[in-house]
């Protein structure tokens, strides 16, 4: 939770609390499913912690990290993409959480510098890659730019994560 002091008379606070992005794995957050090829896919969530609405509007909350691991034990040579869905807002340009009617903006992507979207590959998105016959954890970045005005509340929004196959 952020606490900030207001210049108010008795030293009121304005409390702002946490948000949060949900990252599942065909729907089961932070749980795994297996396919009929021998795969299985599991995730953690994405948390962001607190946002501050009145940090400046070029410092992001880029606290927001999670993971999707994916394992496939059969066939062999062939290359499957893991995609994320682009959530609520139907759009990689600006995935939204949103708490009640309110809505705060956010993206997830697959480097650390925050420079690549992670969706299906269309709308100027990249899924990632994984080989047959192995196993990886990938780290899924997220971002929330600043100076946004949002109400205070728990955001939410639920991404499924897809191996093709």
């Amino acid at each position: 939770m952020t606490r900030r002091r207001l210049g108010m008379p008795g030293g009121a606070w304005l409390q702002r609390t946490i948000f949060r992005a949900a990252l599942a794995g065909y729907a089961v957050v932070a749980g795994s499913v297996w396919a009929d090829t021998g795969c299985i896919i599991s995730a953690t969530s994405v948390n962001f912690g607190s946002y501050d609405v009145f940090s400046l509007p070029s410092v992001p909350n880029d606290s927001g990290v999670g993971s999707v691991s994916v394992g496939c034990a059969s066939g062999g040579g062939k290359i499957f993409p893991v995609t994320l869905s682009p959530g609520q807002s139907g759009s990689y340009a600006a995935r939204t959480m949103n708490n009640g009617l309110s809505l705060l903006t956010y993206n997830l992507y697959t480097d650390s510098a925050r420079t690549i979207v992670w969706g299906d590959g269309s709308g100027g998105s990249s899924s990632m890659e994984i080989p047959k016959k192995s196993t990886r954890k990938f780290t899924v970045y997220g971002r929330i730019p600043g100076g946004q005005d949002a109400a205070v509340g728990i955001y939410t929004d639920l991404i499924v994560a897809t191996v093709i196959f």
